[in-house]
């Protein structure tokens, strides 16, 4: 059995029985069913895929607002999924979709509180 399914401007073709299909929906919804901005409400984002140091980080970015939605992978089978909290464990506002600039700064705020090694 063959089904396709619409996400935004992506439209994903799945093939197996009943269940497996589904199976593979579910994923795919996982990821390409955030194809609006939460922070802005623009329907144009895409997915970006970033490397540093040999990880790769998956995510969805606004292209009318700096804002993006991060995904994690599972330990197991790797399957990604949005991220929704912080690293302090707090809700991220807009379902997860964050001014990357934000975070950055964050980032390196937190950086230049830890001591400087010899």
């Amino acid at each position: 059995m063959k089904a396709r399914q619409r996400f935004g401007s992506v439209e994903i073709e799945f093939d197996g029985d009943v269940k497996e299909i589904f199976e593979q929906a579910s994923v795919a919804a996982e990821v390409f069913g955030h194809s609006v901005c939460k922070a802005c409400g623009s329907p144009e984002v895409r997915p970006v895929v970033r490397e540093v140091d040999g990880n790769k980080y998956y995510e969805m970015r606004c292209c009318n607002c700096p804002c993006r939605l991060s995904f994690g992978q599972t330990k197991q089978g790797g399957k990604l999924f949005p991220r929704r909290k912080s690293s302090d464990g707090n809700w991220i506002p807009n379902g997860g979709w964050e001014d990357w600039r934000e975070s950055r700064a964050v980032s390196a705020s937190d950086a230049s509180d830890e001591p400087i090694p010899f």
